[in-house]
């Protein structure tokens, strides 16, 4: 057995199989805990983290809305079980065999992600935890803005953020973006979105099958979301971009308009950099604490400062 079964000590026994022969902690985000059972099924418990701005529940509720509602595409692993008791939140799937995609593997792999990507895009139906996107962003300004009040024992002044713009600056920018896109992009399609399509949740298989893992942040949304995310969040050159684009659009019946795509890169860059700094507020007042990443302050700074550079905001 890689660990003890104390790691199930707290887990509902509703969601575990009959028989365990091997647990093992895996490596999660922020805001959950995977544990790997007998090498296929995953245990992940969400942690209650920021419930404000994102509640535990909506997480869970659109994760597990999300593989029910794609149960039958293989572009998603198989929902198990899931556990709700109004304080806890459990869902148990499958244990997805594979390497997460790299830029090693991308360019072999574009025409197999844009078919899974589409295959997501292919439902418009709606689950009870999706949100406006873009709100995502207006949280993390506005947690920007009261870094004081949320970090009382790391104030802003006393962290010396170098480097990075004024709030105000950065609200502008947010609501320019959105009112371009409103003007530009007043007709278009709305579909469901994965939300978070960085490579650690893109899983290629043995059989060169692509499956999207951790879907909390699934909602309805423009399809442009996704590309954007996926595109900055990865950092694509831009001749992998040109491909990329190049094949979904053969494959689709409206087209991507380019300031599109460019305003949505930008939003997406503008909310990476206001995550990237609200982890380095949650460093700095707790030095223990670990990111999906495990970085520290500086280097918090320092992606937060890439992010910003790229949008001519410092």
């Amino acid at each position: 057995m890689n660990h003890p079964l104390n790691l199930l000590e707290h887990v509902p026994p509703i969601l575990l199989p009959k028989e365990i022969t091997s647990t093992r902690l895996i490596k999660g985000g922020l805001n959950n805990k995977n544990i790997l059972i007998n090498e296929s099924w995953l245990v992940k418990e969400y942690h209650i983290r920021d419930e404000a701005n994102d509640p535990v529940q909506l997480r869970f509720l659109r994760e597990k809305d999300s593989l029910l509602l794609f149960k039958s595409d293989h572009h998603t692993p198989e929902l198990l079980k899931y556990y709700d008791d109004g304080s806890r939140f459990y869902i148990t799937r499958e244990w997805v065999q594979g390497q997460t995609l790299t830029h090693d593997h991308l360019q072999s792999n574009i025409e197999s992600l844009v078919n899974a990507i589409l295959s997501i895009h292919s439902t418009t139906e709606a689950t009870d935890g999706d949100f406006h996107y873009y709100d995502v962003i207006k949280r993390y300004l506005l947690e920007y803005k009261g870094l004081n009040r949320h970090y009382p024992t790391s104030p802003l002044l006393e962290m010396k953020f170098p480097h990075t713009p004024a709030y105000e600056r950065m609200d502008r920018f947010f609501e320019d973006h959105i009112n371009q896109l409103q003007k530009i992009n007043s007709i278009k399609p709305i579909v469901r979105i994965h939300g978070d399509l960085v490579f650690s949740n893109i899983i290629l298989t043995p059989k060169s099958n692509i499956v999207f893992i951790d879907w909390e942040y699934s909602t309805l949304a423009d399809p442009c979301i996704d590309l954007a995310y996926f595109i900055t969040q990865n950092q694509i050159s831009p001749e992998l971009q040109k491909f990329f684009i190049e094949e979904f659009e053969k494959k689709i019946n409206f087209q991507i308009i380019p300031k599109v795509l460019e305003l949505t890169c930008d939003l997406m860059n503008l909310m990476s950099g206001l995550w990237y700094i609200i982890q380095a507020a949650r460093f700095k007042s707790a030095p223990n604490f670990l990111s999906e990443q495990e970085i520290s302050f500086s280097k918090y700074i320092s992606l937060a400062q890439e992010s910003f550079q790229a949008l001519q905001l410092i």
